[in-house]
């Protein structure tokens, strides 16, 4: 009897196993030092996020049967510089991602705190990948010269995405994030996006549409305002060139604030298979204002393995009409019209 209990256990273990898929941890490791200068001041500073943000994650997925799959992800940014964490830090938490989902034939719903699809929009038309501090298209998550209104949000937090299914050439998220307000008739800090595209090589479109009300459900406000940004991205794939670019808008219904505008051009040229150089260039205007900004970083990589690589980037934001939009981490005294010049060199691991 106690043979076959023992048995019975062991084939119960054997068949979790066998249904339950691999764990794994990954993450980037990004460090480059840089000489920075912002008006008369000018310092070297040491810091992370130049090739890609520093992070470290778990995901996994489960095989349900029937091509149903569950799957979650969990993943955290820190500072190897200090070993702190970030976002906001400066404990590690899962502020980057953290969510639980599951997928089948008809394509994939989440739940938990995403990136945007708004955010996948401007991302896949970036030769820089937004996720970079040396990418000048950051400079579309600025609000200078829009008081009140939102900044464009690469994630959400009590967000439920649905996704189309990856094997088709045409593409669309859905995305709600409910603020949690306690009182429905004060509903603030609700999100809503959207985003349809086409991608089959070597083309790739895609337009994506966030609206935000302000207030939260800690913070909830009488009559929340609502911002609405919206982007076009595409790009073009050519033997060892690829061209990007982008347009997208932003604003509000709260009187008095103009709308924005922001459009980039981008380039990563192929020298060989383990180089490559980087350019975009981005300007953003603001309607009835002489405050703007342009912005360009021209970069190369050069990977010592699939997993290391080395790079420099030289990034320079010119700020207009008193503007003082910052980037790279770079302090910009606030209305100064104060310029950002960057040169660094770095190296990226990831695992």
């Amino acid at each position: 009897m106690r043979s076959a209990f023992a048995a019975a256990c062991a084939l119960a273990a054997s068949s979790l196993a066998c249904a339950q898929s691999n764990v794994t941890i990954f993450g980037t490791v990004d460090l480059f030092v840089a000489h920075a200068r912002s008006g008369s001041t000018s310092w070297t500073k040491l810091s992370d996020g130049g090739n890609a943000a520093s992070r470290i994650g778990f995901r996994g997925s489960e095989d349900l049967g029937g091509g149903l799959e569950a799957h979650f992800m969990l993943e955290g940014g820190f500072s190897p510089d200090t070993g702190e964490g970030n976002l906001p830090g400066p404990a590690i938490s899962f502020t980057r991602q953290s969510y639980v989902g599951l997928t089948g034939p008809w394509g994939q719903i989440d739940a938990g705190r995403m990136y945007t699809p708004l955010f996948f929009t401007l991302f896949r038309g970036d030769p820089y990948g937004v996720n970079s501090v040396f990418s000048p298209l950051v400079a579309v998550f600025s609000n200078d010269a829009q008081p009140g209104a939102l900044p464009l949000a690469a994630r959400a937090s009590n967000m439920i995405r649905y996704r189309t299914p990856t094997r088709s050439e045409f593409f669309a998220d859905i995305a709600y994030a409910p603020g949690e307000a306690s009182e429905p008739s004060r509903r603030s800090g609700d999100l809503y996006g959207a985003s349809v595209g086409w991608a089959r090589k070597p083309y790739y479109v895609s337009y994506a549409i966030q609206k935000a009300r302000s207030g939260s459900a800690a913070a909830p406000v009488a009559s929340p305002s609502t911002t609405t940004h919206q982007a076009v991205s595409g790009s073009y794939e050519f033997s060892n060139l690829r061209v990007y670019g982008t347009y997208s808008t932003a604003s509000t219904d709260l009187p008095g604030v103009p709308r924005s505008r922001a459009a980039s051009l981008g380039a990563q040229y192929t020298i060989t298979p383990a180089s490559n150089v980087l350019f975009e260039i981005v300007q953003r205007k603001v309607r009835g204002t002489d405050r703007a900004q342009l912005a360009w970083t021209l970069g190369y990589d050069h990977y010592l393995s699939k997993r290391t690589a080395v790079y420099g980037r030289l990034l320079r934001l010119e700020n207009r009409g008193r503007s003082s939009v910052s980037l790279a981490g770079v302090r910009v005294d606030a209305n100064s019209g104060n310029d950002v010049r960057v040169i660094a060199a770095g190296i990226r691991h990831t695992f």
